[in-house]
Parts: C-alpha cells; structure tokens; sequence
C-alpha cells in the first residue's frame, strides 16, 4: 500500500518569537474559509477577483515559505501555502495543490501523467517563457479551481486519455509570446487525445502581442466531449472556439464574449468568429452574449460567426448584469 505523503509548511507550525513580537494569530496560521462564489449562467470570475475570492492568499496568507519536497511528486500528496520554485511533476493518483505560488520557466509548470485525481486550486502559476502552463498526458480528473495563471505561451496542452478535466473560476492570462508563437488557449488533438471536460466561469485574456490561434482548440485527432459555459472571452484568435477533429463534441453555451467582438476584423485574415465547428460532434451553441448583454448576433455581413451549428437563442437565462 502507498504510503500517504503529506507535505503541509506554513499550518499549524510553530513560531520562535522574539519579546517585541506580534504574536500570530489562529486566523494568522490555519487556513480560511473561502468566500462563495456566486454562480450560474453568465457568471464568471473577474482580475479583481484575484486574492479576494481567487488565487493565492484567499485561504491562508499569501505564501512565502519555499517548498522544500521532492519535485516529482511519485506518491499521494497534499501540498499547501508555499512557493515552489521549478516545474513539478505529478506522477501519483490523490494530489492536491492549495494556495501554492508555482514558478516555472520550463517546460511545463505542471506536467501530469498516467494517473487520476489532481486538484490545483486556490493558487498562482507563473512563467516568463513560451511554454505551456499544464501538460497531461492520460490523466484522468484533473481539476484546476479558483487559480490564476500568469504568462506562458499556451495553457493546456493534452495527449491521451484525459477524461475528467475541470477548469473552474480561474483567470488565465498575460501570455509570453515571441514572434513565432502560436498561442492557444487549450489544445486537444495534435496527437490522439480523448475524454471529456467541463469548461466553466474562466476569464481567458491573451493580453499579448504576438500571434495566437484559438482560446480553445480540438482539431486533429481529438475525440473529446468539451461542455463550455459560464466564461468570458476576451478576443484572442480568429475562431475563438474551434472543434471539430475525429469525433469530438462542443457545447457552447451562457458564455460572455468581449464588446470588440461585435464588429472586429482581424488584418489579413477576415471576421472574427465566435465558435467554428465542424465534423460529426454533436455541437451545439445557444444564448451566447456580448458584453453589453445583447445575445449574438450569428450572421453579420453575409459572415457565418458562429460557423457549423445554429446559435440558439430562445428562452435563454436572465442576463444578470
């Protein structure tokens, strides 16, 4: 039987404290209570939101304790309230990441394999390099929560079987690009990649120059299910959403696009679209919004935005805002 490893700094340790000290109180040491989220059709987080209800410092104080475990992490872990200077490598089944700061100017800042339940949230991942932030490759319920991601080149970069992914609440952003780049958000399919994965309440911002593709991308060799809902897209590439491949499948609903979207061309290249969708999925997209709350608009000057499936937009959600 694998031996439970648990690697815990900054709860519950013990303080050497001088005369004028302040003594640290038990709000000061254990971690706190998350504050809730408010959730639905149409809610996502937003930069402000950072250290307030996501990213380091909401549980527990920001972290500043370096982590001192090993880097493969090869056995069940729990690592919480440090900083971890270098790439990890997750090669064991049941490991959690809470209020962590990962930096990382490598390939990859989190890089999974060939086992199941990683959960990351409550946290910062960083890099200065064009690299992608998390690499999986057949690993089954990986979540990220709650967690900013800084800088890189792409986000998720998967091969295999990834079923279970679920990217919740987080605020992704400030890429790393160079002149070759081709920035995407997520890439399912340039290898042989499948599962399924929930998409939900993200704020995706390039905010980069350089060349970028897709926030989401399944083309190729994908046969995923991907559920898409809740987030906000700021503009990134020409098709924002494309899926298509072998056999997958996209829905694509409740999500806020940029008011640049409304009337946007991209030099050289033509009309922005929403979603391009395409192949034998069972795509579907409904009750989509810009920013100003109006639902989208698919065709505009004979272009189709939304292209490959009929943007449904009856009965939809209250718009909250």
């Amino acid at each position: 039987m694998r031996r439970l490893l648990t690697i815990v700094l900054a709860v519950g340790a013990c303080f050497s404290l001088a005369a004028d000290d302040t003594r640290k109180t038990e709000q000061d040491v254990l971690s706190r209570t998350p504050p809730e989220l408010v959730i639905g059709p149409y809610r996502h987080v937003r930069p402000q939101d950072v250290g307030v209800t996501i990213g380091a410092g909401v549980v527990a104080p920001f972290p500043t304790r370096t982590y001192r475990g090993p880097m493969k992490v090869r056995s069940p872990a729990t690592i919480e309230n440090v900083v971890i200077d270098g790439c990890l490598r997750i090669e064991s089944d049941n490991v959690t990441l809470r209020n962590v700061v990962i930096r990382c100017d490598s390939f990859y800042p989190v890089k999974a394999t060939d086992h199941a339940n990683t959960r990351i949230e409550y946290s910062l991942v960083e890099c200065s390099s064009p690299t992608k932030v998390f690499r999986l490759i057949d690993y089954q319920n990986f979540s990220v929560h709650r967690t900013e991601t800084r800088g890189c080149e792409d986000l998720f970069f998967l091969s295999g079987n990834n079923d279970g992914l679920e990217v919740t609440y987080n605020y992704m952003h400030s890429l790393t690009l160079t002149p070759k780049s081709h920035a995407d958000g997520f890439q399912f399919g340039m290898v042989p990649t499948s599962g399924s994965a929930i998409i939900r309440g993200n704020y995706f911002w390039a905010n980069a120059e350089g060349p970028k593709t897709d926030t989401i991308f399944a083309e190729g060799k994908s046969r995923v299910k991907l559920q898409i809902e809740d987030n906000f897209f700021r503009v990134w590439g020409l098709r924002t959403i494309r899926c298509g491949g072998e056999g997958s499948s996209c829905t694509i609903r409740n999500n806020v696009y940029e008011q640049a979207y409304e009337d946007m061309y991209l030099l050289g290249y033509g009309k922005l679209l929403f979603g391009y969708l395409k192949g034998k999925g069972g795509h579907a997209a409904s009750c989509n919004r810009l920013e100003d709350g109006n639902l989208i608009r698919e065709y505009q000057n004979g272009v189709d935005r939304f292209h490959g499936v009929d943007h449904k937009t009856s009965n939809c959600p209250e718009w909250p805002y």
